[in-house]
């Protein structure tokens, strides 16, 4: 999702140094594109989360609530607002 997003190709890396180093790699960053530094953590810690909630809550999201949620996210760390209509998902893409 965020992979298209930026438009890059992606190759799985074997270490996350490895992965995190490649998603920094573009040093001529505006200041409006810095955001994008926090994207593999807001991918984590959803994932982290749906990890969780599937091993001590017994329940599970589909794949596109759990892209929702990392996008939900990702717009509140950046913005510090929580979703919370189905149309505020407009405002998000636009924030993109």
């Amino acid at each position: 999702m965020f992979i298209s997003m930026k438009g890059i190709s992606w190759v799985k890396h074997g270490i996350i140094a490895d992965v995190l180093r490649c998603w920094n790699m573009d040093c001529n960053v505006s200041k409006k594109e810095e955001r994008w530094k926090i994207v593999p953590a807001c991918i984590w810690w959803s994932i982290w989360i749906e990890r969780n909630k599937r091993c001590f809550e017994g329940t599970r999201n589909n794949i596109q609530n759990l892209k929702m949620s990392c996008l939900g996210l990702f717009y509140f760390w950046c913005e510090q607002k929580l979703l919370a209509q189905i149309v505020d998902i407009c405002d998000v893409l636009n924030f993109l």
